[in-house]
């Protein structure tokens, strides 16, 4: 009788928290700033568990895409997810000299080591979810300036994608204009 009852204690127990688990809701959210992430949420994916985070302040106020040398780095995606091959691509390409990629490449913050320079469509993510185009209460809480900062996504050997933080419009911009740069990462 007593394993009978310590079976069914188990099995109780078991049920019980199998159903507070499925019921657990993800401790994120959109425009969270957590320090143990590495920054300013941005994304999650529909698990709520993953997704990407931007450092809390700009990395440089005005760099160049690349570093002298007009070449294709055939960075050319733009999807979220692509920023970290696109940064590794640019920087093989370019080498170790300051330039954006490198900047967030050689970024250390908040513990982490991991950050890259953002696809196109992660940029306008920032924009659109923690920028000038978030809506309230995340309006503005990523601290951006009203001007352009660098993807990682490249349109051909002289140009690069750049998003307009003031009003969000997305432009091609020559490689060696300087734009500002905000590194992010994935969790």
């Amino acid at each position: 009788m007593k394993q009978k009852q310590t079976i069914l204690f188990a099995f109780l127990l078991l049920a019980t928290i199998n159903t507070f688990s499925q019921g657990k809701k993800t401790p994120y959210s959109i425009g969270q700033n957590v320090p143990e992430l590495g920054g300013i949420i941005f994304y999650l994916d529909a698990t709520g568990q993953h997704g990407l985070v931007c450092a809390p302040q700009d990395q440089s106020t005005g760099s160049q895409w690349h570093y002298g040398a007009f070449t294709n780095t055939k960075s050319f995606d733009s999807i979220v997810g692509s920023g970290k091959a696109n940064t590794s691509k640019i920087i093989v390409s370019q080498g170790v000299k300051p330039y954006a990629a490198q900047l967030c490449y050689d970024l250390s913050l908040n513990g982490f080591t991991d950050w890259y320079l953002p696809s196109k469509e992660e940029l306008s993510l920032m924009f659109t979810n923690i920028g000038r185009g978030a809506k309230s209460p995340n309006k503005e809480v990523g601290n951006f300036a009203s001007d352009f900062y660098w993807s990682s996504t490249e349109l051909d050997l002289n140009f690069a994608w750049a998003q307009y933080f003031l009003e969000g419009n997305i432009f091609t911009d020559l490689k060696n204009h300087e734009c500002r740069v905000r590194a992010v990462r994935s969790f």
